[in-house]
């Protein structure tokens, strides 16, 4: 195993368990980092909320004052996931993966995760929810950082404080909770796996 590529393919660091992690927290909070992280000590595939969304936002010109709305963009993200999570499903047993996600309190993102917890059944995989949260200092200070802009990440603090409004949506009761205010990637990873045994 590199310490750079992590396991090699079939190979585990984790007692041969496969594995569904799913990240959720609001932009920000540090989700692909720790996604990333993951990937490195683990193997996982990162499954990053913008492999989903920037296939409909990058063509569609969200990062351009052109009038596009987020809720325009539903119904082909939508589509876009299902392909995601079709090709999960149909990836080797051998294979964990690491999504991430924000999403606010509302029926149909309890039927998401519902929907990420049933794909990690079907796989034979262990899903492991993880909610990310950090003080409202701590995003602001990061949300406009070098690099963001370049996956068409959210750079705006403004927009950043109406997201921080809203609800987000409840952890589910097995879910584990991580604040990463001031806690490094490296220590939250430990926590997680730590917390599985």
């Amino acid at each position: 195993m590199s310490a750079l590529t992590g396991p090699a393919a079939g190979e585990s660091t984790h007692g041969g368990e496969t594995r569904l992690y799913l990240l959720q927290g609001v932009p920000a909070v540090g989700k692909l980092t720790l996604a990333r992280e993951l990937e490195r000590r683990t193997g996982a595939i990162v499954v990053d909320n913008h492999l989903v969304n920037n296939a409909v936002f990058v063509p569609m010109g969200m990062d351009r004052d052109v009038g596009v709305t987020l809720e325009q963009t539903d119904a082909l993200r939508a589509r876009v996931m299902d392909v995601v999570l079709e090709a999960t499903l149909a990836a080797p047993a051998m294979l964990s993966h690491v999504f991430t996600i924000w999403v606010t309190d509302a029926p149909e993102n309890a039927a998401h995760v519902e929907r990420l917890r049933v794909l990690a059944d079907r796989r034979g995989a262990r899903f492991v929810p993880v909610w990310l949260s950090a003080s409202p200092q701590a995003l602001l200070a990061r949300v406009d950082a070098p690099g963001r802009a370049e996956r068409s990440k959210l750079v705006d603090p403004a927009v950043l404080r109406g997201l921080l409004e809203r609800p987000e949506l409840p952890a589910p009761p097995d879910a584990l909770r991580l604040d990463l205010t001031e806690t490094a990637p490296a220590q939250a990873v430990d926590r997680i796996l730590d917390a599985l045994g």
